[in-house]
């Protein structure tokens, strides 16, 4: 028997300077702040494992989307893997935007001093991707975002 699901709410990114990444998704993508929580109770260390944690979130509304980025800034983190773990490394690893100009994207892009890692590329094969556009970036703290132009029949 499978849970009842209605949606994907969120998306969660831990992160080291709130302010700094809040910028980099508001300017560079459109975001739009719709929520801004102070977590200090102690329900919420318990709710997320950490008994004691306090946080500082912020929910980010990506331009067309019904998911939003959720920042979470902690008052302590732990350190723990490879930050910036290429493309191919288990786990959750990118989020994924969709764009209508990805030349306009990758200048402005490098205009920010954001570090592309990949593309822009056209996809040639399989056929039912073909001519889609992409590229990686990093955000400030590491994280890949992919920037997808689907083909102009899409």
């Amino acid at each position: 028997m499978a849970i009842e699901i209605s949606g994907l709410l969120h998306v969660a990114v831990v992160t080291r300077d709130i302010d700094r990444m809040t910028a980099f998704y508001r300017e560079l993508f459109g975001a739009r702040v719709v929520k801004e929580l102070r977590l200090t109770t102690p329900v919420f260390g318990e709710g997320v494992g950490v008994p004691g944690a306090r946080a500082r979130t912020v929910h980010l509304r990506i331009p067309g989307a019904d998911t939003v980025v959720e920042l979470t800034m902690y008052d302590r983190h732990r350190a723990t893997g490879d930050e910036r773990a290429p493309a191919n490394t288990p786990g959750l690893r990118h989020l994924a935007l969709r764009t209508t100009g990805i030349e306009a994207a990758e200048a402005e892009l490098r205009a920010w001093g954001a570090e592309i890692v990949g593309g822009p590329v056209e996809v040639d094969e399989p056929a039912a991707a073909r001519g889609t556009r992409f590229l990686y970036v990093r955000d400030p703290e590491g994280n890949l975002v992919e920037l997808i132009q689907p083909p102009a029949s899409s």
